[in-house]
């Protein structure tokens, strides 16, 4: 099965880890792993990827990236720590 969920460090900085596990159970243990083990500062927002493709994972985290217009040229600006936490996650398990 295959999992994405949002994690912000504690220097701020927000992102999404894709990752792979043979159940929900070892996805959560992995999601509290990445605090505990690893250092990141929140991890929210765990789903499942049943379709495995980009146009999922902007439907469930449409608040990953920021798209801004500049003079017709499109560029994706990331959100900051304190972006995300001030916005309620889609779904958390």
């Amino acid at each position: 099965m295959r999992f994405a969920v949002q994690y912000l460090t504690r220097s701020n900085n927000t992102g999404l880890i894709i990752f792979s596990v043979d159940d929900l159970s070892t996805a959560t243990i992995y999601k509290e792993e990445l605090v505990t083990c690893y250092g990141h500062y929140a991890v929210f927002n765990l789903q499942e990827l049943t379709e495995g493709t980009l146009g999922e994972l902007y439907r469930l985290y449409p608040g990953v990236s920021n798209v801004t217009v500049r003079a017709q040229e499109i560029s994706k600006q990331p959100l900051t720590g304190d972006d995300i936490l001030n916005t309620s996650p889609t779904a958390e398990i």
